[in-house]
């Protein structure tokens, strides 16, 4: 209930348009529980009555990434230009790809073998799907709204 709360908290003071939580359906705990939780605030925080001290806040939208698998891809977005930065990025966190040395006190995971080429190929080929060099990928619940001119 805290950890709701304090995310609603954050959706009203900023009051964003949109949302991206991690895809519902995920290997990790964590990243389900995160998803579950996020979309909850979105939900709680257009509510009056839930913590009336707050104003609430309708969402336009709430987007779903993925960390590892990627299946019922709702939108894909041409990263082409930004995927180098995106790669840049997730180097940051090599101790969490690294595999493990002889000796450490660590196992192997899905992280330690190859993730970020993984996520490379996976961005290549949902590019591949749409004529874009790469491409990210998301999943939505709710239609996508998009305005014509």
């Amino acid at each position: 209930q805290d950890q709701l709360e304090a995310v609603v908290t954050e959706i009203r003071r900023l009051r964003p348009r949109i949302v991206f939580a991690p895809y519902w359906v995920d290997r990790h705990p964590d990243h389900t529980d995160c998803s579950r939780l996020v979309e909850a605030a979105v939900f709680n925080a257009k509510l009056r009555n839930y913590l009336p001290e707050l104003p609430p806040v309708q969402v336009e939208q709430l987007y779903f990434y993925y960390i590892n698998d990627s299946s019922e891809v709702s939108l894909i977005v041409d990263i082409s230009e930004f995927q180098e930065q995106k790669q840049q990025a997730l180097r940051c966190y090599r101790s969490q790809f690294a595999p493990p040395g002889e000796g450490e006190d660590r196992v192997s995971t899905p992280l330690t073998d190859r993730y970020t080429q993984r996520v490379e190929a996976r961005d290549l080929l949902l590019g591949q799907t749409r004529g874009y060099a790469y491409a990210e990928g998301f999943a939505i619940k709710t239609p996508h709204r998009v305005t014509l001119f």
